[in-house]
């Protein structure tokens, strides 16, 4: 059986991907409405800050996701994988990932 993967990121192809993602609101819906992933791509930097934020102007990255994910753990793929060139971003997002899978 193919492993189900959701791939969210705003410039990547991913054809392999069953579903691409462009935006944080995006990703997480298809989170919510096609639970039970085997895996996520995920990258940090998700469009341009204008079309990603919040009323409060904060920026939604991957991190972001992961934040949401730690917070509805019943949406949690099997495995997570980081795509993002972001170095900074990367740093936070290994340490969520920490939490949400202990073990591995």
């Amino acid at each position: 059986m193919p492993r189900r993967i959701l791939a969210i990121d705003d410039c990547r192809e991913c054809a392999y991907a069953a579903v691409l993602a462009r935006t944080y609101h995006d990703g997480i819906r298809a989170l919510k409405f096609f639970p039970k992933w085997d895996e996520l791509h995920l990258d940090h930097d998700l469009c341009a800050v204008e079309h990603q934020s919040t009323e409060s102007g904060k920026e939604l990255t991957g991190y972001d996701v992961l934040c949401w994910l730690e917070e509805n753990s019943e949406y949690l793929p099997k495995k997570i994988k980081l795509l993002t060139d972001n170095p900074s971003g990367r740093v936070k997002m290994e340490m969520v990932l920490k939490k949400l899978y202990p073990e591995g």
